[in-house]
């Protein structure tokens, strides 16, 4: 009897740690949530040429954002981004770029393709600018797929 209650309760007290104490291994809240912990596709310091992440959204309160820093660039850079959800998963791609000092120069949100195709854009970013890329879902979507973003500097 003893062997049996402290067996439920060593199952219980799991059964509460796996429901409260610990995230999804895919849950990405709290990864990449804002601009200051933004994910670098490219930096005018290493100059990548491109950059690819597969990475989840696990509710639609959960956002990523991701970063065009040219804060320290001599020259303007074109490039592309696509961002591809998986199908029947419907994507918001808000672009924000900004000067040197942090004002806000623009803002678009990117959402006309629907469920299961990319959003994209091609665009320059000039030295002393970033541009923020904020990927979110648009609507209630099954969160156990991933979606893609690439970058791709084509000057």
């Amino acid at each position: 009897m003893k062997r049996l209650r402290k067996f439920s309760i060593s199952v219980i007290a799991t059964a509460c740690l796996l429901a409260f104490g610990s995230s999804s291994a895919f849950a990405k809240t709290g990864w990449a949530d804002t601009f200051e912990t933004a994910e670098v596709m490219y930096s005018s310091v290493t100059q990548n040429s491109g950059f690819s992440a597969t990475q989840y959204l696990d509710s639609m309160s959960d956002n990523d954002y991701y970063v065009v820093d040219n804060t320290n660039g001599s020259s303007e850079i074109t490039y592309s981004v696509v961002a591809t959800p998986p199908a029947n998963f419907d994507i918001v791609m808000g672009v924000i770029k900004m000067n040197a000092s942090g004002a806000i120069l623009s803002i678009q949100m990117d959402n006309w393709n629907g469920r299961g195709y990319p959003e994209a854009i091609s665009w320059n970013a000039k030295p002393g600018e970033k541009v923020y890329f904020r990927i979110m879902d648009n609507g209630i979507n099954s969160y156990n797929e991933p979606y893609t973003i690439q970058f791709t500097k084509t000057s």
